[in-house]
This record gives structure tokens, C-alpha cells and sequence, in this order.
């Protein structure tokens, strides 16, 4: 996969694809353990059934580029009266470059599909990430000192926003 773009179908990823999505989502912890919450060791005892329940009860989005799931998004709505509204975007991961915005852009139209506001944390020193979240108009709300305990080291997450209104299709 190397540098060079890629053409990717974007698509929600299906239960049957559950080894696929398990496989990824342990790269992503292993290879890159500050930038999410749940963590490798953890994760990686769960059965297949775990990450069945996850494809279903939320709204995964995947990057698929020759037939290969090489990224995801994950979409959680809330199910409290008070904030349907509201969707969280979790576990971003993506392979390869030119991949991950097109999959944010594909996990946004869904969620703008059902709901006004979608917010997401993104690690504190995570550039690449901060760039894409602000390149898709995502505005900084607020942080969380000391969220994530890694190897001795506590890290920031910054909490980040789109409303519908601030959301442009075409970026």
C-alpha cells in the first residue's frame, strides 16, 4: 500500500465481516495505543461474538480498497431522549494514504442523515488526525487532561464538534 493513493469503496461493514473489522481494530490499538481508549491487551481477549454486537449496535463505516477492509469508523447514537441528536465517532483507523477522508466523509453523511451534531475526542499531539477532524470542519470544544494512562504516561484527548450547519459536503 506504501504512499501512493488509493481508490477505496466506502460502505457500512457488515457482521459477517466481523474477522475483518476484529483484525483491523487490534492493528489499530497495538500499532497506535495512545490514540484510542480501549486497549490492545483487552481487546484482543474478546470473542468474535464482541465485535459482532459492536457492527450491529452501532453504524461502522468501512474503507474497502481491492475487496480489503483496510479502514473504519465507528458511529454510536444515542439512544437518551436529550440527545438523539447527537452521534460519536470512534475507533478512526485508516491504511494508507488518501483513504481516511474519504471514510470520514462517508461515516459524516450517514450521521447527518439521522442527526445534527456529531462529536469525537482526538488525542492531544495527534496532528494528522487533528488535521483531518479540522479539514472536515470539526471546531475544538473542550479537553480531557490525563484521559488515557499508556505505559506510564498520562495524554490529553481534545473534544471536537461538527454540527450539520458547519458541515460542507463537498470538503
Amino acid at each position: 500500500m506504501g504512499d501512493r493513493i488509493m481508490k477505496a469503496e466506502f460502505r457500512r461493514v457488515g457482521v459477517a465481516e466481523a474477522p475483518a473489522f476484529r483484525a483491523l481494530r487490534l492493528e489499530a490499538l497495538r500499532d497506535y495505543p495512545a490514540d484510542f481508549g480501549s486497549d490492545y491487551e483487552t481487546v484482543l481477549t474478546r470473542p468474535l461474538s464482541f465485535f459482532v454486537s459492536q457492527l450491529a449496535d452501532n453504524r461502522v463505516m468501512g474503507a474497502y480498497v481491492g475487496g480489503e477492509l483496510v479502514g473504519i469508523v465507528g458511529l454510536q447514537f444515542s439512544e437518551n431522549v436529550k440527545e438523539r441528536h447527537r452521534a460519536y465517532v470512534w475507533g478512526v483507523y485508516a491504511k494508507g494514504r488518501g483513504v481516511a477522508r474519504g471514510l470520514l466523509a462517508a461515516a459524516l453523511e450517514v450521521a447527518f442523515g439521522l442527526v445534527s451534531q456529531v462529536e469525537l475526542n482526538v488525542r492531544v499531539g495527534n496532528v494528522a488526525a487533528e488535521a483531518l477532524y479540522r479539514g472536515a470542519g470539526f471546531v475544538a470544544c473542550g479537553g480531557i487532561p490525563g484521559v488515557h494512562w499508556v505505559d506510564g504516561v498520562l495524554y490529553d484527548d481534545r473534544i471536537m464538534m461538527l454540527d450539520r450547519d458547519g458541515w460542507d459536503q463537498n470538503k
